[in-house]
């Protein structure tokens, strides 16, 4: 003997298994504890302290001026651009594997980098502007007491 069951039946029963399923589902709550190695938690406060940090910095732009694979090369252009540029701009020499860069100001805005461009390029024809990551002006380090 043959069962055959009538397709309102079938979908009763499968609505009726859903519905106590997601009954019981909703019902169940739980709690994690963790037990931290105070090492591991050391580390993490360390980390979560960085990323509140993160806006030391923001994109603004800088003009580069030139790069040397030797460093007393690149201080050369460095101290030419710091006789210049020290009372307006400023001058920073970043290392950037393999090369020492160069670049002049630091500036929030692409208007303000333009207008100094036209000025570092009188001394520096090959000077152009770059978009990266600078101090951000807004941020004041914090003191300690």
């Amino acid at each position: 003997m043959k069962n055959h069951f009538s397709v309102p039946f079938l979908r009763k029963s499968w609505g009726l298994c859903l519905g106590l399923l997601l009954a019981g589902v909703s019902e169940l709550s739980a709690q994690v504890v963790y037990d931290v190695d105070p090492a591991v938690e050391s580390v993490e406060k360390n980390r979560i302290e960085k990323s509140k940090s993160a806006d030391k910095k923001i994109m603004g732009y800088r003009i580069f001026i030139g790069f040397s694979a030797k460093r007393a090369d690149a201080t050369e252009i460095l101290t030419k651009a710091e006789e210049k540029f020290s009372e307006t701009h400023g001058a920073v020499l970043i290392y950037d594997e393999p090369n020492f860069k160069v670049y002049v100001g630091t500036f929030t805005t692409a208007a303000e980098a333009d207008a100094a461009l036209v000025e570092v390029k009188r001394e520096f024809p090959t000077a152009r502007k770059l978009r990266m990551l600078i101090p951000n002006p807004a941020y004041s380090v914090p003191t300690s007491n």
